[in-house]
């Protein structure tokens, strides 16, 4: 009996067209959230007594969730259940069925019935889209197909694909790169929305750098890696390096203090750079085992990068101007110098100032002021590319300023000196004018003083002499 009632129900819902009974498509993305809507526009079921959701199997309908007049809810015995009708929504007259995690095999005609005062009947028709790879682990420079696949057909969408969120016009690729990799969405309109399903491309290769187009900048003395990292799970059994001028393709010798790593990263790393280990370098490795009709075929893997060597170049003559100018080996991708100046506070606090927005920077006179260091920083398309700093050095500048400065203290204290030798002598007469002052104000005074300074000056006369007799004519006694 049961069976025969849904028949008779999917069939009113194909034969009537009405306020009652209507039929619509619901797209949704593999894996999201469908929601298969059977509202009451007209709110005519205000008390309903069942709800009964089923979907057509076969010549058959089958129960995908109801609740009875009782309130009693059936669904099929699944764990956990993906379908469900919200009973709160239904004071809302929503009795619309959620299914969540939606796969391929959902799609299909659903038959939603209401039972109240009225009968409602709606027929659902739900298509799933699924954006996939085939195959979707590829290695670089294989083939590989991005595919949209709709339930039911393609009928009346447009189908656009996009790549890391950026439309693009091809989704077949003969030559897969590193660029390649990342989320292909499949966007699906149709008359009512639109709907998106994302699929990963994962590139096997080397990651790092991308392609053959890196740049890597090194000043002159300084420390610099190279590169060459391969995907997680790759490993490569054998990794080698090679060298070329940018003007020619013939091998050259790698560079004194060049060292490679092993493993997944296959970096290589310069300790010292000097001027000449400019060039392009490129980084190869051999991988066994990717293919998948013939396991033991090898492939080989390479990245090319180039290294450009950056330094200052002072040019000055024996008393004039200095003049620094920021050169590089290879400077096509330089759109803009800047010169800063670096000073150094407390605690090794750097400060970076801006002096000139210039190739070439010009000091007229070189003092001590300009000693220190200076920056050179470049600029390209992607904003800042690296720096290269330079040390002037102003011993000649320093020595000639100790100099002066020893002058002018010597001078300084000779000044002093004199000033203080006049002061004393100064400050002596005038204590000779106050004493003569003093004595001419008390003449008994000036008598005393005058009388002792004669006696003095006799006795002298006196001792002197009995001296002199002693020494000339000695005597038997002499007193």
């Amino acid at each position: 009996m049961k069976k025969t009632h849904f028949l008779m129900v999917l069939g009113l819902a194909l034969v009537f067209e009405g306020s009652q009974c209507q039929e619509r498509e619901v797209f949704v993305a593999q894996g999201s959230l469908a929601v298969l809507p059977c509202v009451d526009e007209t709110s005519a079921i205000s008390h309903p007594t069942a709800v009964y959701w089923s979907r057509e199997v076969g010549n058959g309908l089958k129960t995908v969730w109801r609740r009875d007049k009782s309130g009693l809810e059936f669904r099929p015995v699944r764990d956990p259940a993906r379908a469900i009708c919200p009973i709160p929504n239904f004071g809302k007259a929503d009795y619309s069925l959620h299914i969540t995690e939606t796969t391929m095999e959902d799609e299909g005609k659903y038959v939603c019935e209401v039972q109240g005062k009225t009968r409602m009947v709606k027929v659902i028709i739900l298509r799933v889209v699924r954006a996939s790879f085939s195959p979707d682990v590829v290695v670089e420079g294989s083939r590989t197909n991005a595919k949209c696949d709709i339930s039911g057909g393609t009928k009346f969408v447009t189908i656009n694909w996009k790549q890391n969120g950026m439309f693009t016009s091809t989704a077949r690729l003969s030559n897969v790169s590193q660029r390649d990799a990342g989320n292909w969405t499949c966007r699906v309109a149709y008359d009512g929305g639109v709907v998106e399903a994302t699929a990963s491309l994962q590139v096997k290769g080397i990651v790092n750098p991308q392609d053959d187009s890196s740049v890597v900048y090194a000043a002159v003395g300084s420390s610099v890696s190279l590169p060459c990292v391969f995907t997680d799970g790759l490993i490569p059994y054998t990794v080698t390096w090679n060298k070329t001028p940018t003007t020619s393709y013939s091998s050259v010798p790698l560079p004194a203090s060049f060292n490679k790593s092993a493993g997944p990263s296959a970096s290589a790393t310069i300790q010292r750079v000097q001027d000449g280990d400019e060039g392009m370098y490129t980084c190869s490795g051999m991988m066994k085992g990717l293919n998948m009709i013939n396991v033991n075929r090898r492939i080989k893997l390479q990245r090319r990068m180039e290294l450009v060597v950056t330094q200052v170049l002072r040019s000055s003559s024996s008393s004039g101007p200095v003049t620094l100018t920021c050169h590089l080996s290879n400077s096509s991708q330089i759109t803009s110098y800047e010169w800063l100046r670096v000073t150094y506070g407390p605690n090794n606090t750097q400060t970076v100032t801006s002096v000139r927005k210039t190739k070439s920077y010009r000091i007229q006179e070189v003092t001590e002021k300009d000693a220190g260091e200076w920056m050179c920083r470049y600029y390209g398309e992607q904003g800042v590319l690296g720096n290269v700093t330079y040390q002037i050095h102003v011993m000649g500048a320093v020595k000639s300023g100790n100099s002066s400065s020893g002058n002018k203290t010597a001078m300084v204290m000779g000044l002093g000196f004199l000033f203080l030798v006049v002061f004393l002598i100064l400050f002596q007469m005038y204590r000779n004018y106050r004493r003569k002052k003093m004595i001419h104000l008390y003449p008994a005074m000036e008598t005393i003083v005058h009388q002792a300074a004669t006696e003095r000056e006799r006795r002298g006369r006196s001792a002197a002499k009995m001296a002199e007799a002693c020494v000339g004519d000695p005597q038997p006694v002499c007193v």
